[in-house]
């Protein structure tokens, strides 16, 4: 869409209406399908979609405009009776307004269309149309060669990228990938880290439009990663009987390749082209899937999310790396041999080396390439049409307009062989600005609006020197919305009509126009083999007599419509001798989006709490000015009652601002959970035991910082469910379990913040073995060890270093998975517990807050400082007898309505003085971590409070007991304790094992006292 005419109102609207539209016609569509005789469906289904294409094109939306027309054809021929309802035709309309409202929701979410599927729907529609069946892929033919014959131009087969280089027949490997998932996991390499190590080939420029287009492209590549890693693992699942399921993965590796080929990322589109290929295969019965074959595909997304990541947003560069083993085996599966991982991957899975193989295959097909190369472009020739028997102006017009069509049709099957043919390109441009002027002469404003801005495209195209592979096919789809639209002002009389208004200057110049329509058929003449001629023709018939260029509607006479072939691209990759210095670690990290999609109403809401916002300010305005010009005559219980009133409603505005911008930052945390079937099924596979996952509460929001952060500490947790939790399928067969395990993956809102639990019904965790292996290990002492009790013991999980593995994988058991997890979830300022029942399972409890920005407190004070206790931890508050006191093993302690409650002083723990001797009455706060509870023992209850939290920096980070600061109303630091921390510091034998506890820090008595 072009910006250049963006009227946000108007935008607004048509959006609201192309949405009720949308509503309007899907219902009717499944109607239809019961009742297929129902005239009047047909129309209530007609009249919306001949509405949005109108808006669509009178806005300039090309691809809502183009889909819209093509949908609108093939309903206007159910109306006349000449085509009859099928479940073809009516998964083809439906699959064209899934498309439009993907276009919609994109526009009202970026103002741009996006890179939604359109041209297979399209194809669909045209083949239909024309009598045929509905076009899928053809078949790879590996033995044909790159410069095969020029397929005659189909434009039924927008999807179909040329086949080159098709391997003729792979050797098979010499393992089955599952053989080699299955082999010894304590050896080799995992399948991102052999994705890492490949190779890396010379950085080139992609073609995007700045560093938002980039980013937009990123983010919706790891959104279709992980649809095509969720939708695999269905697939593996349930192989029969999901042809859903397998059309909704081939359009996640179509959208792949269109949207890289839009920018120019020629490895990942000759990557995703060939998976494409080798899914349609599939939606054709013509593979099976098979564990083999996800094996594979799981592969392919590995190596996308590499390819992806090695973009770089700033330079718009890209880094890619040999991929060719993988399009290798791609290639062989489609030519009907085994299906298998590549020979590379299997032998550095199995610990070997037989890179130098797998280097030479991959140079194999780069020495065939350079034949293709060297020969040069044969030039298309346009179709010649017949002038000089025009009867009126009309014929004129159209005559004009046809040549230029076919000269550019000719143009474009040129481009489509050699890109960069320059009197191609530079043909295209003049007829198009041929067919602006011809509009222009004959009144059809928006024909030459359209024309004008597809060759303002061509225009910016060639300037920028970008690869007109990649434009092909959108020309070609531009030039036949021009096409459609001036066949239609013919059909309807409209250039007849605007000729007799004009018939002075249209009779003076109909004899030039013709003479210069006859100089046209020269024009691509010299352009015969040499390719070095000029074709100095079109110029004169663009200059001077316009015609609108578009293709002709016939589907036979468009330009083959598959992009130029990027498979040359991966043979750049440097020579494996650098290998080890590539590898970098493990492609797991995940660059987190950068954007967040906004319901349109929160932004309303924002905008009106802001003019609210404007208004108290000005009323703040007036109440100064009295009080500076009032002098002694104003009167201060007026001003006071003002000054009041304003301030309320400016705390009500500011909190309602506050929610709704907490609301503008919370996201589902199935964002992060969708990437945990994928891991499950590795480790199982890995592992050799069979494990479910069960995820609940997908839908429950969390800030989207903490979204972000939450992803490392579930992958180790879920990593020790199913390598320590989950037994082999022999033991629990004899335990009398399931052979399957269960590992639960849930959220779920917990007062102010956010749970997530990881729970599996493993063999659970033993606190004697915890003991036991803590004392061998150095980790406490065998005095400590038993004070510990069973709660304790299993907290000892947590410590740096502590593992209870007895053999050491590559999945887990180096005792620094769980450190790490209660690290990471304590920057969180949030909390860890376990529970675990010995035969029958463990839970791994995350306590989150909603958010890390604002929280409630309480405020107390103690030695004469102010603290801050998140509201959330605190349980209740109640005062307390000093009599009532008793020790219990050496511990202060009550009853406190029926339970025993520990009593500690918050002065003794965070080392400030103590108030001696204590009060009659004692101020308790009694505080929870998870479903333990402790009495803390404070000089005085001050009030709640909503704090903003600071971090402490590096050199305060450490301090025992505090987890932040906040700025108080006076300017003074107030620091916050840490809940979690302090019930652990209650105890001596905990303290020493708290995470990231230097004793030598500095206590924050000390810390308080410089403020």
């Amino acid at each position: 869409m072009s910006q250049e005419f963006f009227d946000p109102e108007l935008f607004a609207d048509f959006i609201a209406e192309a949405k009720e539209h949308l509503e309007t016609i899907e219902p009717n569509l499944l109607e239809l399908e019961k009742t297929p005789d129902n005239l009047a469906l047909l129309n209530d289904i007609f009249r919306p979609m001949h509405s949005l294409k109108g808006a669509s094109g009178f806005l300039g939306l090309n691809r809502i405009n183009q889909l819209a027309h093509k949908s609108e054809n093939i309903l206007d021929e159910l109306r006349k009776g000449s085509m009859v309802v099928t479940s073809e035709i009516m998964d083809v309309i439906l699959a064209s307004t899934d498309a439009l409202r993907q276009m919609i929701d994109n526009l009202e979410a970026s103002n741009a269309e996006g890179d939604v599927e359109i041209e297979h729907i399209m194809a669909q529609i045209d083949a239909i149309m024309a009598g045929e069946s509905a076009p899928v892929a053809p078949e790879p033919e590996p033995a044909a060669p790159a410069e095969a014959e020029p397929a005659v131009p189909q434009a039924d087969q927008p999807d179909q990228v040329d086949q080159v280089e098709a391997a003729p027949a792979a050797e098979p490997p010499a393992q089955k990938g599952e053989e080699a998932d299955k082999g010894d996991a304590d050896q080799g390499m995992s399948t991102k880290e052999w994705v890492a190590a490949l190779p890396c080939g010379e950085p080139y420029a992609l073609t995007a439009f700045g560093e938002g287009h980039l980013k937009d492209f990123i983010d919706e590549s790891y959104e279709i990663i992980a649809s095509l890693n969720d939708g695999l693992l269905e697939l593996e699942e349930t192989p029969t009987g999901r042809d859903d399921l397998v059309n909704d993965l081939f359009r996640f590796f179509h959208n792949m390749k269109g949207n890289s080929g839009i920018i120019g990322y020629n490895d990942l589109n000759a990557l995703t082209h060939e998976a494409e290929t080798l899914l349609n295969n599939v939606r054709q019965g013509k593979i099976t899937p098979s564990h083999e074959l996800i094996d594979l595909l799981l592969l392919v997304v590995d190596v996308m999310e590499g390819l992806v990541q090695k973009i770089d947003i700033a330079s718009g560069r890209a880094t890619p790396f040999d991929t060719s083993p993988v399009i290798k085996q791609l290639q062989q599966a489609l030519a009907g041999g085994p299906i298998s991982l590549p020979e590379e991957l299997l032998a550095a899975q199995n610990g070997g080396a037989q890179g130098k193989d797998g280097n030479a295959q991959a140079e194999a097909p780069e020495a065939e390439s350079v034949p293709a190369e060297s020969t040069p472009v044969e030039v298309v020739n346009p179709t010649i049409i017949p002038v000089g028997s025009e009867g009126d102006d009309a014929d004129v017009f159209r005559v004009t307009v046809r040549q230029q069509i076919e000269i550019i049709h000719a143009a474009l099957a040129t481009l489509q062989k050699d890109s960069s043919h320059k009197d191609s390109i530079d043909a295209v441009y003049r007829c198009l600005i041929a067919v602006k002027n011809a509009c222009s002469f004959v009144g059809q404003t928006e024909i030459k609006v359209y024309a004008e801005r597809t060759a303002g495209i061509v225009d910016q195209g060639r300037r920028s020197g970008i690869d007109f592979g990649l434009m092909v096919d959108l020309l070609s789809q531009e030039v036949g919305i021009i096409d459609d639209m001036v066949q239609k002002a013919l059909s309807e009389g409209k250039i007849a009509a605007d000729a007799e208004a004009e018939t002075p200057s249209l009779e003076a110049d109909s004899k030039p126009e013709i003479a210069e329509a006859q100089t046209v058929p020269d024009a691509p003449a010299p352009a015969k083999v040499e390719a070095d001629k000029p074709q100095p023709a079109p110029a004169p018939a663009v200059e001077d007599k316009p015609t609108p260029a578009a293709p002709t509607s016939k589907p036979a006479s468009a330009p083959a419509s598959t992009p130029t072939p990027p498979a040359t691209a991966p043979k750049k990759a440097q020579p494996a001798a650098k290998t080890g210095a590539s590898a970098a670690p493990a492609g797991e990290t995940h660059k987190s989006s950068s954007t967040i999609r906004v319901d349109h109403e929160r932004l309303d809401h924002l905008m009106n709490l802001i003019g609210e916002l404007i208004i108290n300010r000005n009323r703040y305005t007036l109440i100064a000015r009295s009080l500076e010009g009032g002098g002694d005559n104003v009167n201060i219980s007026e001003v006071a009652q003002s000054l009041s009133e304003t301030t309320y409603a400016m705390a009500r505005i500011s909190d309602d601002l506050q929610d709704t911008i907490m609301k503008v930052r919370m996201v589902p945390v199935s964002s992060v959970f969708s990437r945990f079937p994928r891991l499950v099924r590795d480790l199982s596979r890995k592992s050799g035991k069979e494990v479910d996952l069960i995820m609940e509460g997908e839908e429950t929001e969390l800030d989207k910082s903490v979204v972000e952060v939450i992803g490392d500490p579930l992958v180790h947790l879920i990593r020790n469910s199913v390598d320590h939790g989950i037994e082999p399928e022999d033991v629990r067969i004899a335990a009398g379990k399931p052979p399957k395990g269960k590992v639960t993956l849930r959220a779920f809102h917990k007062g102010n913040s956010v749970a997530i639990e990881i729970e599996d019904d493993g063999k659970g965790i033993d606190p004697d073995k915890m003991r036991e292996v803590a004392i061998r290990k150095g980790v406490v002492t065998p005095e400590e060890a038993a004070q510990l009790d069973d709660r304790e013991a299993m907290e000892l999980i947590f410590a740096p270093g502590f593992s209870s593995a007895e053999k050491i994988t590559d999945i887990s058991g180096r005792g620094v998975g769980m450190d790490v997890v209660r690290t990471n979830i304590k920057n969180l300022k949030g909390s860890v517990s376990t529970n675990s029942e010995v035969g029958k399972g463990t839970r791994f409890t995350l306590s989150l807050p909603l958010t890390l920005a604002i929280i409630d407190a309480l405020m107390v004070n103690v030695s004469g400082q102010m603290y801050a206790i998140p509201l959330d931890a605190v349980s209740e508050t109640t005062k307390i007898e000093a009599e009532r006191l008793t020790d219990v093993k050496g511990r202060k302690a009550v009853t406190l309505r029926g339970e025993v409650l520990g009593i500690v002083e918050l002065s003794e723990m965070l080392g400030l003085p103590r108030t001696d001797p204590l009060p009659d009455v004692l101020s308790v706060v009694v505080i929870h971590d998870n479903e333990r509870r402790l009495g803390l023992v404070v000089d005085q209850l001050l009030e709640r409070q909503e704090i903003v939290i600071k971090p402490l920096g590096a050199y305060l980070g450490d301090l025992k007991g505090i987890s932040g600061a906040t700025i108080m109303g006076d300017g003074s630091v107030i620091l916050i304790l840490d809940p979690h921390e302090i019930y652990l510091m209650s105890t001596s034998k905990a303290s020493s094992m708290v995470p990231g506890v230097d004793q030598a820090k500095q206590p924050p008595s000390a810390v308080a006292a410089k403020q």
